[in-house]
């Protein structure tokens, strides 16, 4: 698909372009010769001969030189001359170098000539191909055109096909219909491992275990390919539908068939440190002293509701200090960023949105603020987006100690825009957001260490993690999120990053 893309790429060039003026009588009949040609009488090798003409001749205005170099680019692609198209097309824009003088001109044709061009390589590509392929190959190209020009980052602007979309609401809305379990793949087998029901679950209530091993599906064995996709894939339905898995568990020399029936799974974003025995997450991390703990893995459309809840039930419990732990958070809802921040600050600014139509300011009001106790907030290079919002205000605000490492720098407002036709959606940066002092937060991909982005932790607080000890801490993460009998997770792994926290808290209290 080279040659294809090559020249998707060429004609991108032409619609950054704008319009010259200009006539020349001859060329000019010249030109509604060749268009006559090549579109009533569909004679395009006449055609691509008459272009030529114009092309050759020095006397030619440019405007019509520039018309009859696209045309003649187009008419070589038509007749299946693929190097001739792209050469003339990739001449086209070295002899007009400022695109600025281009636009008027082609701009007009660009919505034919692009569907003209798609219809042509469905017809007589070598392979066939599929036109929604086609749209999402040249929206993605264009997206790497942008991508490329140095103000952003790779991904800061995306293309989302259907099945991202997907993916993007689940986090967003927190919900999901299915059978409610975190399975992995098993590395040495293939196989699909329950790593967890989750609490409430039809997995959790039908007898699925960790460690269990699904290898059917509604009677039939999990496809070869793509296991893990594919199980989710079946998982998944309509609420109130019954499934039926297949499941060979240590011990048990049979298959089990467990049937569940589909429910709205909810997924939590705001975590304790382990799990009480009911089920649900335990805030406070250590009772006799009070200091309570509460993880934030994301920030979805729930998270200001969930995060109001675990501080009530701590506030019942006599919480006297808190531990805020954004590590690993990479963000979410602008909106629900602004209310959890809120929920911590009780006036003054949130953050600044500046976008090119003006800026937006978000600031906090009183009612509603949990205050009266010290706080640290966790953060490493994974903490990002709009976990950067809550980070940045609680610091400025004097109002949280930051522990840990200096946090990603991704300050971008990013919109979701559903393209026409169902082809996908855009996920487009339309602003920057800027902490309550005014500084920069976004890394742009020439920045300095010594340059103002992201959340960096206060002076004596910063641990930093070697790659292989994030490593260690996500597996320790994973492993608390199994349902077990035993208070804590069993692992090897030393939180450092926690512990300065707990120290910073504890220093707090006694100074209070």
């Amino acid at each position: 698909m080279k040659n294809t893309l090559a020249l998707g790429a060429a004609l991108m060039l032409l619609a950054s372009a704008q319009g010259v003026r200009g006539a020349s009588a001859s060329a000019s009949e010249l030109l509604e010769k060749g268009i006559y040609t090549e579109e009533t009488k569909g004679e395009l090798s006449a055609a691509s001969q008459i272009y030529q003409q114009i092309v050759d001749n020095p006397r030619a205005d440019r405007s019509l030189v520039a018309q009859a170099q696209l045309r003649l680019g187009l008419c070589e692609l038509k007749q299946g001359h693929k190097p001739q198209a792209i050469s003339a097309l990739e001449r086209l824009t070295q002899d007009f170098p400022d695109k600025d003088k281009l636009l008027a001109l082609v701009e007009p044709h660009m919505p034919q000539l692009l569907d003209d061009m798609l219809r042509q390589i469905e017809e007589n590509y070598i392979q066939e191909v599929d036109r929604s392929e086609l749209m999402e190959t040249a929206i993605r190209a264009i997206v790497g055109k942008l991508d490329a020009r140095g103000f952003l980052r790779t991904n800061d602007m995306e293309f989302l096909g259907t099945n991202d979309m997907v993916e993007v609401n689940l986090s967003l809305q927190q919900k999901i219909a299915g059978i409610g379990t975190v399975l992995k793949v098993d590395d040495a087998t293939g196989e699909i491992v329950v790593t967890t029901p989750m609490p409430g679950s039809p997995a959790l209530k039908g007898g699925l275990r960790s460690g269990d091993r699904i290898v059917a599906v509604d009677g039939n064995d999990l496809p070869s390919e793509k296991k893990l996709e594919q199980a989710v894939k079946l998982l998944r339905g309509p609420v109130g539908t019954a499934v039926t898995v297949g499941v060979r568990r240590e011990g048990s020399p049979e298959l089990l068939a467990i049937q569940l029936v589909r429910d709205t799974i909810k997924l939590p974003s705001v975590k304790g440190d382990r799990y009480k025995p009911d089920h649900t997450w335990d805030f406070m991390l250590d009772d006799q002293k009070k200091i309570g703990y509460v993880r934030l893995i994301q920030v979805g459309h729930q998270s200001p509701a969930e995060m109001q809840a675990a501080l009530n039930e701590l506030k019942s419990r006599g919480m006297k200090a808190l531990i805020l732990d954004l590590r690993n958070n990479p963000g979410g809802a602008l909106a629900e960023a602004v209310e959890i921040a809120d929920l911590f600050v009780a006036s003054g600014r949130i953050v600044t949105v500046k976008g090119r139509t003006g800026e937006q300011v978000h600031d906090a009001k009183a009612e509603g603020t949990f205050s009266g106790f010290p706080m640290a907030l966790v953060v490493n290079r994974n903490t990002a987006s709009a976990a950067e919002i809550v980070a940045a205000c609680l610091q400025d605000h004097q109002r949280a100690v930051v522990v840990g490492e200096r946090t990603f720098g991704q300050a971008l407002v990013r919109s979701l825009i559903a393209l026409k036709g169902g082809v996908g959606t855009l996920k487009l940066p339309v602003a920057t957001y800027y902490r309550p002092n005014g500084k920069n937060m976004n890394r742009f991909p020439d920045a300095k260490e010594s340059d103002d982005w992201g959340v960096t932790p206060d002076r004596g607080c910063e641990v930093a993690l070697t790659d292989e000890e994030l490593k260690q801490y996500e597996k320790y993460c994973a492993a608390r999120e199994v349902l077990s009998s035993e208070a804590t997770p069993k692992a090897d792994f030393e939180d450092h990053q926690l512990q300065k926290a707990l120290e910073s808290v504890q220093a707090q209290l006694a100074h209070k």
